[in-house]
């Protein structure tokens, strides 16, 4: 598309246009390669992008940090990449009332960094915190450890602005962490995979930083004996932050061994912390733990660090899966028993990291075929998505109930279908 090129470089700084060979190649979404790459500086720029997008009736992409551009289906056409990393600024902080609006294009990184400099954090803990940005954690609905004592982004977005097809801006929400007039517009976006609109901004409620925060690595002989120990976890008043199961495969991406492990942790004032590190190990003790080690500081950070980053999906081997399913927690169990079974029938292997009491797993298969993994995918319940470069496999998990409402928005949203079309659900 030489004409659409010329287009956008007749409105934008020319160097924020890319045709060449090499950066087409750099910005293929799942081998699809684009005929553009557009680096816009400003959101101004980003409209008129959408603008010169829509009058060419070219199909576009958002690229963030690209660390999850393998989740969903290839693209059905791909004529633009629209890049948000120069849209990296923060528009507004005010540290009393524990708010901040971003430009979509920052990492989570660099936020942690700022927000960190005045004392205060936003508790979500993606993968690859330096590459990913605020725009592609939103569209994709990322979380982290920590949802179980913060929640997730849903909890946190007070407010968004995105640039539609054709370029008008749009918001929704506000600066006001209790924003009840009218309908609850930002949502839509959270998860919409850039099916409705490329985000803008953000805005977020925050926290103030925890005054302490401790962690203890319980490794079990049994995967029923941590279940057992995190069925009594949940009934008690105890408040982790964070309570991850890993699996042997799990443990072993991280450096550890073991048959499996609760990596629990708690934040707060410090003598609330220091009994509940005591309190949760005398729990895992009872359920036949027979290893508890407490990690502090730099230690701590590393391992919770690398525990995020056993969801990433920026790196995949060709045969390599990553499953995201989600299922009551009551369930989480038996779908670990399920998953290492046909991974082990399959001759392959399973690292599982599981949110046990949010019901939320993450499962990397590795030496699978396309076969094996969509039999896998077939006896799975609750897959929400699948990221693979595997062909002629599953991307997503069954239709949900709203699956009619969702194609109505989508056509409202993008009737031209423009939008990264064919990589979210069918229809949608």
């Amino acid at each position: 598309m030489t004409h659409l090129s010329d287009a956008l470089r007749s409105v934008l700084p020319s160097e924020s246009v890319q045709d060449d060979a090499e950066s087409l190649a750099a910005f293929s979404v799942q081998a699809v390669r684009p005929a553009c790459v557009v680096t816009p500086g400003t959101i101004e720029e980003l409209q008129t992008v959408m603008r010169v997008a829509a009058e060419h009736r070219a199909a576009l992409a958002p690229w963030g940090g690209g660390t999850q551009q393998l989740i969903g289906a290839p693209p059905s056409r791909l004529d633009l990449v629209v890049r948000t990393m120069r849209l990296d600024r923060v528009l507004a902080h005010t540290p009393d009332d524990l708010t901040i609006s971003v430009e979509a294009g920052m990492t989570f990184g660099a936020l942690r960094a700022y927000l960190r400099q005045h004392g205060q954090m936003l508790a979500l803990d993606p993968p690859l915190p330096d590459r990913a940005t605020i725009g592609g954690l939103i569209a994709t609905a990322t979380d982290g450890p920590r949802r179980l004592g913060y929640g997730t982004l849903r909890d946190v977005l007070i407010g968004v602005a995105v640039v539609e097809i054709g370029g008008r801006l749009s918001r929704g929400g506000g600066m006001v962490v209790k924003n009840v007039s009218g309908f609850d517009m930002m949502k839509l976006y959270l998860g919409s995979f850039g099916t409705l609109a490329v985000i803008a901004s953000a805005n977020f409620k925050l926290l103030p930083l925890p005054r302490a925060a401790g962690t203890i690595v319980c490794r079990f002989a049994e995967s029923q004996q941590a279940f057992a120990a995190l069925d009594e976890l949940d009934g008690t008043q105890l408040a982790p932050v964070a309570a991850e199961y890993l699996n042997r495969g799990a443990l072993s991406a991280l450096g550890h061994s073991g048959v499996c492990a609760l990596v629990l942790a708690a934040e707060g004032l410090p003598q609330a912390v220091e009994r509940q590190m005591r309190d949760m190990s005398a729990l895992a003790r009872r359920h036949g733990a027979h290893s508890v080690a407490q990690l502090d500081g730099s230690e701590a950070e590393a391992l919770w660090a690398g525990i995020a980053d056993l969801s990433q999906t920026a790196v995949l081997a060709p045969d390599e899966a990553v499953v995201k399913v989600s299922v009551l927690p009551a369930d989480v169990a038996d779908v670990v028993v399920r998953c290492e079974a046909a991974a082990a029938g399959a001759g392959a292997s399973v690292v599982i990291d599981a949110r046990a009491l949010s019901g939320i797993l993450y499962l990397r298969v590795r030496s699978i075929t396309s076969a094996s993994l969509s039999s896998m995918l077939a006896d799975l319940p609750g897959v929400q998505w699948v990221a693979t470069t595997l062909p002629d496999t599953p991307r997503w998990g069954a239709p949900p109930q709203g699956i009619e409402v969702m194609r109505r928005i989508r056509e409202e949203f993008d009737p031209l279908r423009l939008l990264n079309p064919g990589r979210f659900l069918p229809g949608v």
